[in-house]
């Protein structure tokens, strides 16, 4: 689409395209074009995080609550970058003892402000103004500090062939390095992400303990997974938060 044309329809200069579409090429969302810019998913790229945080609220609600119940008392836990993680501020903030460590900047805030008593560690690294999020070189150090007793991971595509990818090279080494150094790893990715394939892999999907997703997956898509050893956990949607 070209950058004109995004301008009209989102309502926004042509400086602030550009600029976004600069940004949404460094994670590998989408192929500068003279002009404007193609998906390279074939999909429609993410907007700004304050516009993904309005999609599909209760699914995440419901994935945060499922995947609540595998985070215990005193667990040291790793907390993805993304909306969907974030989702987990308000289930995580009534577990006592935790420690969570993120690269969110967002969520971070989040969680010392809903548990003031809460250990919350940054890892820190070069902060991705599209995702409020640290990434690079830098995480690493921060993460040979820790084991973690669970890993709550995002991704932004998910197949059962293919396994949880992602479009940018630099977050999918993040998401390596935290499975490295985790005793059980949950992905929590929303049903409408099913099928879609990004360029790099971050794990196949029966290498981690379970995916927890909305209960919009279909039910043939439930058999499929656990037919090739994928457990799949369904947040119930519309239950009581």
């Amino acid at each position: 689409m070209r950058s004109i044309e995004l301008a009209t329809e989102l309502g926004v200069s042509l400086v602030t395209v550009r600029r976004d579409l600069v940004e949404l090429s460094d994670l590998g969302e989408v192929r500068l074009a003279h002009g404007g810019a193609t998906a390279t998913s074939g999909r429609v790229p993410p907007g700004d995080r304050r516009d993904r945080s309005s999609v599909r609220i209760e699914a995440k609600r419901s994935i945060a609550r499922a995947a609540a119940s595998f985070v215990s008392a005193g667990d040291v836990v790793y907390l993805d970058s993304g909306t969907t993680c974030a989702a987990m501020v308000a289930s995580l903030a009534e577990i006592s003892g935790i420690t969570v460590v993120t690269n969110d900047l967002a969520t971070a805030i989040d969680l010392v402000e809903a548990a003031p008593g809460m250990s919350v560690v940054i890892a820190a690294g070069r902060v991705d103004g599209a995702t409020r999020s640290a990434v690079g070189e830098l995480i690493p150090a921060v993460l040979q500090n820790f084991v973690f007793d669970a890993v709550l991971l995002s991704a932004s595509a998910w197949d059962i062939g293919a396994g949880a990818t992602t479009g940018a090279l630099s977050y999918a080494a993040v998401k390596r390095s935290v499975l490295e150094r985790a005793k059980r790893s949950y992905l929590l990715v929303d049903s409408s992400k099913f099928g879609a394939v990004e360029a790099h892999v971050v794990t196949g999907l029966a290498d981690l303990d379970a995916v927890i997703t909305d209960d919009a997956l279909p039910a043939r898509i439930v058999r499929e997974a656990d037919a090739a050893g994928i457990a799949i956990v369904l947040g119930e949607s519309g239950a009581a938060s």
